[in-house]
């Protein structure tokens, strides 16, 4: 049995249904997810023998019950949730771009009753025992409650020996980059994070990493601006986070492009992911099933949907990188943040080069 923990907020997504615009219809899809709820629902599915906690607040009401229903439709282990009656529970408000259009992302998520926890209030007595605990930087951006909450929950992994993920998800309407710099690399500097994962853009913006990465240059030039990225990310950190690992994309269109990834480990050897291309029918949670399916290699996922304790360090983060990428593929297909649930030997089966009809 492997246990895999997060923490953060769930936040219900609005949205219009396929490409209409708000104000354009009247027609709208509520969805369950957040960073973490999305992380979970994923690696959950991998394989048999994987339980996931979530420590999260939420308001029972019935917008409560509604992503009560979405985490457990995703078996997300809830004994760890905090219920009330005061507050609210978060919302974004979500918009499918087309073509030239980009797609557009807003929040509603101030004075939550995540947002409004306590420090000190989450009882993270579910990382003893836990193989891996994961947290987005969005969820430390969203209050001083949350900062003080994400590093209280960093600490208590770190006591009890899990390795710790974080997807950085830098989000300019939740706070600056200065306050983003500063309260991450306090953190790195504490040794709290085993794996941090993020994208050229956190790293130019947050931490002011900047090695020319642009869009026009082919695929091989990226991997080799993301190698140096990742480089300078490691001396910045002060060689404090032994897994570094970029997700690297190549935006053709808005609605097409090549994705891979980049792992730098203890500062020395470099892992690539296989290169794949990608369709955008919903662009959103793509990152999330990156993450994920990182996590899943980590903990010793094979393409074959088996755990394996025997692996070296190299071939999980192979692994991981491997499936993540399949599963940021199938994201991008998938109109909604949780969904699809697949084993792993499914996205190893039929995502790839293969042309033909799997039957």
């Amino acid at each position: 049995m492997k246990k895999v923990v997060a923490f953060g907020e769930i936040v219900g997504a609005i949205r219009p249904i396929g490409f209409e615009g708000w104000g354009d219809t009247n027609d709208y899809r509520i969805l369950g997810g957040g960073s973490e709820a999305n992380v979970l629902a994923k690696v959950g599915g991998l394989a048999n023998g994987i339980k996931t906690h979530f420590v999260t607040k939420m308001k029972d009401d019935l917008m409560g019950r509604q992503f009560r229903m979405d985490m457990q439709k995703h078996s997300i282990g809830m004994d760890s949730v905090i219920w009330t009656q005061d507050d609210r529970n978060g919302l974004c408000f979500v918009e499918q771009g087309l073509g030239p259009i980009t797609a557009e992302g807003g929040y509603d998520r101030a004075y939550s009753a995540f947002a409004k926890a306590k420090s000190g209030e989450f009882d993270f007595q579910s990382l003893e025992g836990a193989d891996a605990f994961f947290i987005s930087g969005i969820t430390i951006a969203l209050s001083e409650n949350c900062l003080k909450n994400s590093q209280i929950a960093l600490k208590e992994a770190q006591k009890h020996n899990v390795p710790t993920f974080i997807d950085i998800n830098y989000r300019n309407k939740l706070w600056s980059p200065t306050q983003a710099h500063d309260a991450l690399m306090n953190m790195i500097n504490e040794k709290l994070f085993t794996s941090i994962i993020i994208t050229e853009t956190d790293a130019r913006v947050v931490f002011d990493i900047d090695a020319g990465f642009d869009d026009d240059q082919p695929m091989g030039e990226l991997i080799k601006c993301s190698q140096k990225i990742l480089k300078m990310l490691d001396r910045k950190f002060n060689h404090n986070v032994p897994l570094l690992i970029m997700t690297v994309r190549k935006r053709i269109t808005n609605e097409r492009g090549e994705w891979t990834t980049v792992a730098l480990l203890n500062g020395e050897t470099f892992i690539f992911g296989e290169q794949l291309d990608y369709v955008v029918l919903d662009r959103f949670g793509a990152g999330d099933s990156c993450s994920a399916g990182i996590i899943g290699g980590y903990i010793g996922v094979t393409e074959h949907g088996e755990i394996t304790d025997t692996a070296t360090f190299d071939e999980r983060v192979q692994n991981g990188l491997n499936l993540g990428n399949r599963m940021s593929v199938v994201a991008q297909k998938t109109v909604s943040d949780l969904g699809p649930q697949w084993r792993a030997e499914e996205y190893f089966r039929r995502v790839g080069k293969s042309r033909e009809i799997a039957r």
